[in-house]
């Protein structure tokens, strides 16, 4: 149900975006404002699809794989429309977040790894030998050591942040960070925190980065402050999350529905456009 919202939102948002020369400026301005509630649903999907997967490897070559046909589709339909397109698409922010998720997971959970040492003893509790046999017990899941793992996992954090500033995907860092915040939120706290947590750490973020755009001059004033709009979102994420897991063609159909959508509005507002 959630993903579906944030394909009616985001749906609603391009429609503002593709077609703002053929609507009132206030009805266009709406849509989009509308459509900044899009990114954190699906960004809270991704954190959410991390914890329930169980190969992050395969979660993000199908991301990888489906972000790259929805570049091809993408940029042959709004070439063919005379549309510009620059940078590369939201599924290539979404796999950057997966591997930037698989590096914090690398850095902090490597030291939750102990060594168990197990002895014979007999059944009144005295040693029968002074043979010690030690386990490794990964109680979250890696077994590298920390001295390798902190390394590791920072080094694929930054490898992922620095493809986000190379490929300029939709959101960029921002949309980065976003996903693994909300991930680590689920990861540090109890689940009756997580919205809480969430919340701390969206607001933080969105705060930060709009005195980068205003002092960087990025984007204008008034569009920064209009990003901010995205924090409403994370209730209705709470609200939708706990449902039943989507089915493979669910979750499949965003994949599809993200390139198609974008492809027909392009070539429909170019149609329309050159009509009128």
């Amino acid at each position: 149900m959630l993903k579906l919202l944030a394909c009616l939102f985001m749906l609603i948002d391009h429609i503002g975006y593709y077609f703002y020369p053929l609507m009132p400026d206030w009805l266009s301005a709406l849509m989009r404002l509308a459509g900044r509630l899009a990114f954190p649903m699906f960004a809270w999907g991704i954190a959410l699809g991390y914890t329930r997967t169980r190969n992050p490897v395969v979660y993000f070559f199908r991301m990888a794989v489906f972000a790259f046909i929805s570049e091809i589709v993408i940029r042959v339909s709004h070439q063919a429309a005379g549309i510009s397109w620059s940078g590369t698409n939201v599924l290539v922010t979404f796999a950057l977040s997966i591997v930037m998720i698989s590096g914090y997971r690398l850095a902090m959970h490597s030291f939750f790894d102990v060594i168990g040492s197990l002895r014979p003893v007999s059944s009144g509790g005295d040693a029968l030998s002074n043979s010690r046999y030690d386990v490794k017990l990964s109680l979250r899941g890696i077994t590298l050591d920390p001295r390798a793992g902190l390394p590791a996992g920072l080094l694929m954090i930054l490898m992922a942040a620095f493809a986000s500033q190379i490929l300029k995907p939709d959101y960029g860092l921002y949309g980065l960070l976003t996903v693994t915040l909300f991930y680590m939120a689920r990861d540090l706290f109890d689940e009756t925190e997580h919205l809480k947590k969430s919340l701390q750490f969206f607001i933080l973020l969105n705060a930060v980065f709009l005195i980068i755009r205003i002092t960087g001059e990025a984007m204008p004033v008034d569009w920064a402050i209009v990003q901010t709009f995205s924090i409403v979102a994370l209730p209705l994420c709470e609200q939708y999350q706990h449902g039943r897991k989507p089915g493979r063609l669910v979750k499949y159909s965003f994949y599809l529905f993200y390139p198609g959508h974008l492809a027909l509005l392009a070539l429909l507002s170019s149609y329309l456009t050159a009509l009128g």
